[in-house]
């Protein structure tokens, strides 16, 4: 199910295509009907997004989805939520008990998606489980892993700061199928909640250092600090602000990305792990090949 319109060329040719759209709960009966699993993995993903339309799509969408999956007689969803929720972490590796503590509007909406899931699927006969990915990239991404590698190969990150060395969380997309496909079989599973992460641990400046070359963009490599984080935030409020009102595309940088770059994020996989789930990309610099010669043969790269 997507929007109407939407781009299917990537589709299986055997994969029957049904529009809809989360927001109209008229649309919603004839994609769950005669359905037993749905995977929920959709979502307004942009952190410039304003909360009415964050809400809107990732809160109360859900909350028609899991409304028209209880009124079909659907028995299982999988939340394909964010490793996002838990905000700053305190203390690393995060694991799933660890308390939420959103940053940002994106990560609240996320939040109060997990909750609508689970206060409308306790005590019905829809049984729900959720998946909180860290950062997923791979083939097809456009945004944010995605994002952050074509402007290295359109050198427009022209420097990498070897202070750059705070841990960056990854995991790819096969990873993310593979454990809701595993978790399915696994009753026990159901009413969890699973970090979804690859077993890296990876400071930012290796993994750009390792990727650049890749793409053939000359990286000038410096020891200079990172500038002030107030300053990024400062122009990255300005960068929205010009997306938003001249030149209505998507900003170059975002406040709520800034975050990244100051923070360690590292997640616990131990629970996944746990129930015998073997990852297929546990080394996202492997991963992160594969998935730039794809965009290499896309020609997504270019200009």
């Amino acid at each position: 199910m997507d929007l109407p319109g939407v781009n299917c060329s990537f589709l299986d040719s055997d994969v029957e295509f049904m529009p809809g759209d989360l927001r109209a709960p008229q649309t919603l009966s004839r994609v769950v009907d005669g359905v037993d699993v749905i995977f929920h993995t959709a979502s307004l993903f942009r952190y410039s997004a304003s909360w009415e339309d964050l809400h809107s799509v990732n809160v109360e969408g859900t909350k028609n989805l899991c409304r028209a999956a209880l009124a079909a007689n659907v028995s299982k969803l999988v939340l394909i939520s964010s490793a996002g929720v838990y905000g700053i972490p305190h203390s690393l590796p995060v694991r799933e008990e660890d308390p939420a503590n959103p940053s940002n509007l994106y990560e609240q909406s996320k939040l109060e998606q997990e909750q609508t899931v689970q206060a409308i699927c306790s005590d019905s006969e829809l049984d729900s489980l959720i998946l909180r990915p860290a950062p997923i990239y791979g083939p097809r991404n456009r945004y944010g892993i995605g994002s952050i590698l074509r402007m290295v190969a359109l050198g427009q990150l022209p420097i990498i700061s070897k202070n750059l060395n705070t841990l960056v969380p990854l995991v790819h997309v096969t990873d993310v199928v593979g454990a809701a496909v595993h978790l399915l079989s696994l009753p026990k599973a159901f009413g969890q909640i699973y970090n979804v992460v690859d077993d890296s641990a990876y400071r930012k400046y290796e993994v750009f250092s390792h990727v650049a070359p890749l793409m053939n963009t000359k990286i000038y490599y410096t020891r200079f600090p990172l500038l002030p984080r107030w300053l990024l935030l400062t122009l990255a409020s300005w960068a929205e602000w010009k997306a938003r009102n001249l030149t209505h595309k998507e900003p170059k940088i975002e406040r709520a990305s800034i975050d990244l770059l100051y923070y360690d994020y590292h997640f616990s996989n131990d629970k996944l792990k746990g129930t015998g789930y073997h990852l297929l990309y546990p080394d996202p610099l492997v991963g992160l090949e594969e998935t730039i010669e794809w965009y290499q043969q896309q020609h997504w790269f270019q200009r």
